[in-house]
């Protein structure tokens, strides 16, 4: 079994007892520090914004705003928290991810506790610190797939065009990897290689599954038959795991793993 931190895990901070024992035994395979409670706090100063995260949690205003303001005023125990599963998480060899990062500071801190992936790093300067400094930065394959941030947060095209992004991630639309390499490669941005590496070999090495990732002798045979006859619309029409056929969309289609 394996787990993630996820969304609002940095202030969390009564399950950090139950991570660290998920860690003790095993069971996380990456950790993700993500604080959307600042942003939280900041829309719900916002009427609109206000009642969308009130409908979403399914409770009264009343109610939210009593756990947003509970929330806050353990802000300052955040950092030590945050420390404590990073000590814990490179003890046991787990890869870390700060999510949002908004500055160079603040990669540079997530850095110095051994996270070296930025996952949606929000301004063009922190992505040149991470990439300078070598670390993995994961940016949106949907920004590609529409032509933009939907948060107008920096362009993941422009990005990858400077070299400053290494992994795509499907984020809120799972098929957006498959789309966003074809798109790559289309547009000119990135030989079809090259664009396919981001959503394949460099998101199993930054996350340290060395045994996927590429088409090798060795490797786990993950592999994907896709038909891109329609420009624009490539299709999986089959799906190998580890050298099983787990997938098959054509009955046409003959399949042989060794």
């Amino acid at each position: 079994m394996s787990a993630q931190c996820g969304a609002g895990t940095t202030y969390n901070l009564d399950a950090e007892p139950e991570i660290l024992t998920w860690l003790a035994g095993r069971r996380i395979d990456a950790i993700a520090f993500n604080d959307h409670m600042s942003g939280t706090v900041d829309a719900s100063s916002r009427a609109p914004q206000l009642a969308q995260m009130v409908a979403r949690a399914g409770v009264t205003r009343e109610s939210f705003l009593a756990v947003v303001e509970r929330t806050k005023r353990r802000a300052d125990e955040v950092p030590a928290s945050i420390e404590r599963l990073a000590a814990a998480a490179n003890a046991s060899g787990v890869p870390l991810l700060s999510h949002d990062d908004a500055s160079p500071e603040q990669r540079r801190w997530f850095r110095a506790l051994g996270c070296r992936l930025a996952e949606f790093p929000t301004t063009v300067a922190t992505a040149e610190d991470a990439a300078s400094h070598g670390d993995d930065v994961v940016l949106g394959a949907p920004t590609i797939v529409r032509g933009g941030s939907h948060t107008g947060w920096i362009d993941a095209t422009e990005m990858i065009g400077r070299g400053l992004c290494s992994v795509l991630a499907s984020d809120y639309y799972y098929p957006a990897p498959l789309l966003a390499a074809f798109a790559l490669a289309r547009r000119a941005v990135l030989p079809f290689g090259q664009a396919w590496a981001l959503v394949s070999q460099t998101p199993a090495h930054a996350v340290e599954l060395n045994d996927r990732g590429q088409i090798a002798p060795g490797r786990r045979a993950d592999l994907i038959i896709v038909d891109a006859s329609a420009v624009g619309q490539p299709r999986v029409v089959a799906t190998i795991v580890a050298g099983r056929l787990v997938h098959l969309a054509q009955a046409d289609i003959i399949v042989t793993a060794r």
